[in-house]
């Protein structure tokens, strides 16, 4: 869909609200030439893309419920 900058500033939120509901790209043009393109922003599904990003990549080594042990010992000065 194209609109013109004129259009475009004079429906504005009715024109977010279409593209929200029908993710249909709008094409905003000045003069007859395109200058600037809404789309509506894909989730993917998820409301925070941080939540979870790195589950399953880390592994646990050995019992974490063990004390730890350390092979050298430390000396002070």
């Amino acid at each position: 869909m194209h609109v013109s900058a004129a259009e475009f500033r004079k429906n504005f939120f009715q024109i977010l609200g279409q593209v929200e509901q029908t993710q249909e790209v709008v094409v905003i043009t000045k003069r007859g030439k395109p200058v600037a393109r809404l789309v509506s922003v894909d989730t993917g599904g998820k409301k925070d893309p941080l939540i979870g990003a790195l589950a399953g990549l880390g592994r646990t080594k050995g019992d974490l419920t063990e004390p730890v042990v350390e092979a050298a010992v430390w000396e002070l000065d």
